[in-house]
């Protein structure tokens, strides 16, 4: 009787099972399951040491765990393995931005350029880092020449546009802008109700669009007044925590938050649109303070000393949230530590209205005695602006504070970085958005200690002249 002979199944080698692993984590990473792609790719490294992409995807997942250090470690290995790798200095360059080290940023980006001079993304990805330290000339050209590589390419389009825009040119800027809308999950415009292109608004309802950005809201909020001049019923789409603020403007007619139902609206127009349709230029901007209606206040009563003739608002994070207690900080965020050559100077009262993260800053570095805590008293953005209108001066980061004190016509001193929002323009002090504006620029090689000390002699200069 004959017998079968069992197949022996066929041991993998340690590459293939490397691969198989691999393979497995890329599809759980692009699922989303990255803690679980991170734990694979770790597994085919120990069966590969040497595979340099498997390092590159792993810093990938490692930055979107917010682990920008360990990420930038892995891309060290991949280029050591694999030396000239563009795509893996491209996401250097992304990681070192996370660090806020902008100019070694710029430097794995341009590394990424040389390697790859016909890559339409790293020219995008080095045009970003450079407007990130300022450099916004070259950033322009590197953004045209992605757009030479590949036209159809909306977030070069868009950037590009914001290049512009910095550069004082808002023609061409806020058209190339609109290419914006073209990007994944960046329109927000409702289905079935038309766009408006500048037509006669009379009698007409029209709502306007978030977009994701609050100091732009606060900065637009201009415009409800331009579009009720012109005949229209004005829907001013808005987060949660700005409808007491827009509510109290008689210039909106309401304030239906982020994707709930409306009826009887005739045209939209998303927020950041509302500037090209209206032609608005660096001279033509209207309302520069005082369009911002301050809600009826509630909140809290500011206890200024009767020997105080300053009394200050301070706020040293980016976010409205404040700072996160995790990942990357904000590149608008200061240290708070950085403001102290302000905190001796004597009749000025400090006030904080920092929230989030950033409010543990005042006791951990034991500065009760010499700032007061008024953040957490606010819920929104109406508490903040009740807050500024008790104050005498406003000293902030660019963020939200810096707008709402702005539209109000408050005195506001920016702390602006180098690549700051384009909003804020070029190579001057004042602001053609707001009059009672003054930016503090950060040099390239400056620290937010040196911007403090040019902080410290305005102060002094304006103590003098209220004696």
């Amino acid at each position: 009787m004959a017998t079968t002979q069992q197949a022996v199944p066929t041991k993998q080698t340690p590459e293939a099972e490397s691969q198989r692993l691999y393979k497995r984590a890329i599809a759980l990473h692009q699922a989303g399951k990255v803690s679980e792609a991170i734990k694979g790719y770790a597994l085919a490294i120990r069966l590969a040491p040497n595979a340099f992409e498997i390092y590159n995807n792993l810093g990938v997942a490692l930055r979107a765990r917010a682990r920008p250090q360990a990420a930038l470690a892995c891309y060290r290995r991949s280029l050591s393995l694999s030396p000239g790798s563009a795509s893996v200095y491209t996401n250097m360059g992304n990681a070192l931005h996370d660090l806020g080290e902008y100019e070694r940023a710029v430097q794995a980006h341009m590394r990424a350029v040389k390697n790859a001079p016909k890559s339409a993304k790293a020219y995008f990805s080095a045009g970003r880092a450079l407007a990130d330290v300022g450099r916004t000339q070259d950033a322009r050209q590197h953004f045209a020449q992605a757009l030479k590589l590949q036209q159809n390419f909306p977030a070069a389009r868009a950037q590009h546009g914001a290049a512009l825009l910095r550069l004082g040119d808002w023609t061409e800027g806020f058209d190339e802008l609109e290419a914006r809308l073209d990007l994944k999950g960046r329109d927000p415009r409702r289905p079935n109700i038309a766009m408006w292109q500048g037509e006669d608004l009379q009698d007409k309802t029209i709502l306007i669009n978030y977009e994701g950005s609050e100091g732009t809201l606060v900065q637009y909020l201009r415009f409800a007044r331009t579009l009720k001049k012109r005949g229209a019923r004005v829907l001013f789409e808005s987060p949660p925590h700005f409808n007491q603020l827009l509510s109290a403007s008689p210039d909106i007619q309401s304030t239906p938050n982020l994707g709930a139902p409306v009826e009887s609206v005739d045209l939209q127009i998303p927020l950041l649109s509302l500037p090209r349709v209206l032609g608005i230029q660096v001279d033509n901007v209207p309302a520069q303070d005082g369009y911002l209606s301050i809600p009826t206040f509630t909140g809290q009563k500011l206890d200024i000393s009767e020997d105080t003739r300053l009394a200050v608002g301070l706020v040293w994070s980016g976010e409205w949230s404040g700072r996160s207690a995790k990942g990357p900080r904000h590149p608008a965020d200061a240290n708070l530590e950085d403001l102290a050559e302000l905190f001796g100077i004597p009749h000025i009262q400090l006030i904080s209205l920092e929230l989030g993260q950033g409010t543990k800053d005042i006791s951990d570095l034991g500065f009760e005695p010499l700032i007061d805590q008024a953040g957490s008293s606010i819920m929104d953005v109406g508490d903040m602006a009740g807050l500024i209108e008790q104050l005498d001066l406003v000293i902030c980061v660019d963020s939200v504070a810096a707008h709402v004190a702005g539209a109000m016509g408050k005195p506001v001193w920016v702390l602006t970085r180098p690549g700051a929002d384009w909003c804020w323009l070029e190579n001057r002090d004042d602001s053609p958005w707001y009059a009672s504006m003054t930016h503090f620029r950060k040099g390239p090689d400056d620290t937010w200690a040196d911007v403090t000390s040019a902080l410290r002699l305005a102060l002094t200069n304006v103590l003098k002249g209220t004696d």
